[in-house]
C-alpha cells in the first residue's frame, strides 16, 4: 500500500499543474469560445462553406484550410471541462453551440451541394463516411492534446495540429453533401 501511495504522488508531482490565475483565465478562454455569438456563427459558416467547396472539389488542402476555421473544438473542450466540474451553466452554453454548430454546418453545406453540379461523392467525401475505431482513437488522443494545449500556454503553438485532427466539421460537410445528392448510404 506504501508503494501505491508513494507511485501516486510521483505521477501527480510530474504532471503539470495549473495556478488557480491559469485555471481562471482557462475557463474564462473555453466560456468565451463556446458562445453562439456573431464570430462563432461567421467562423463556423466560412469554414462550413470552404470545407464543402474542398470536399466538392476532392481538394485534401482546402479541407485541412476549413478545420483550421471552425470554431467547434472550444465548445467540445467546455463541454468536458463542464461536465468534470458539474458546470451546468457552462455545458448549455457549449451544448447549445455544438448543437447550432453541427445544425449550421449540415445546413450551409447541403446547402452549396444543392447549388453546385454534380451528382457523385468525391473519394474526399466518401472518406469521411466510413469511421472505425482508428478514427475514433484519433479523436480521443487529440482531444487530449487539446485540452492539454489549452491549458499551457507554452504549447499553444500546437493547437492548429490538434485543430486539424479533431476536425469534426469535414465529416459533417459530407454528410450534408450527400443528402443534397440524395445518397444516403
Amino acid at each position: 500500500r506504501l508503494g501505491f501511495a508513494q507511485g501516486k504522488l510521483r505521477l501527480r508531482s510530474a504532471l503539470p499543474h495549473l495556478t488557480p490565475a491559469d485555471y481562471q483565465d482557462l475557463y474564462e478562454q473555453l466560456q468565451a469560445g463556446s458562445r453562439w455569438n456573431t464570430d462563432f456563427i461567421m467562423m463556423l459558416s466560412l469554414a462550413a462553406a470552404i470545407s464543402t467547396l474542398g470536399l466538392l472539389q476532392n481538394s485534401p488542402a482546402v479541407v485541412i484550410g476549413s478545420m483550421l476555421l471552425a470554431p467547434l473544438m472550444t465548445p467540445m473542450i467546455g463541454m468536458g471541462l463542464a461536465l468534470n466540474q458539474g458546470n451546468s451553466k457552462l455545458a448549455y452554453s457549449c451544448f447549445r453551440a455544438i448543437g447550432r454548430g453541427f445544425l449550421a454546418a449540415l445546413l450551409i453545406s447541403a446547402t452549396v451541394g444543392w447549388i453546385t453540379p454534380g451528382s457523385d461523392l468525391t473519394p474526399e467525401i466518401v472518406a469521411r463516411t466510413q469511421p472505425n475505431i482508428l478514427d475514433l482513437l484519433i479523436a480521443v488522443f487529440s482531444g487530449i492534446g487539446a485540452a492539454y494545449a489549452l491549458a499551457r500556454p507554452s504549447v499553444a503553438g500546437t493547437i492548429a495540429g490538434v485543430a486539424i485532427a479533431t476536425a469534426l466539421l469535414p465529416p459533417t460537410c459530407s454528410v450534408g453533401i450527400s443528402m443534397a445528392y440524395g445518397q444516403y448510404d
